[in-house]
């Protein structure tokens, strides 16, 4: 089974979304119980990890090499796959 999660701000088109999307065959439609809390906590946590790799990165930490910027620490993780 494939699934999907959208993510809208608009919370006025998810009514028109469920109509549309329910009328496929095949298609259930199934409401994630998540608290904004929940949320916020998830969202704190990725960027608090991205900084800190990225901080870092920038010690030389990352790799024996010191990355002057976020574009140089994508470029050393896409060269080591």
């Amino acid at each position: 089974m494939t699934q999907i999660v959208l993510n809208i701000e608009d919370a006025s088109l998810v009514p028109s979304l469920k109509k549309i999307l329910g009328s496929i065959k095949g298609v259930t439609i199934a409401r994630m119980d998540v608290s904004y809390e929940e949320i916020e906590a998830e969202k704190a946590f990725v960027s608090d990890t991205i900084i800190k790799g990225y901080r870092e990165a920038q010690e030389g930490k990352f790799a024996g090499k010191d990355l002057e910027s976020l574009d140089a620490l994508v470029e050393e993780l896409r060269a080591e796959d």
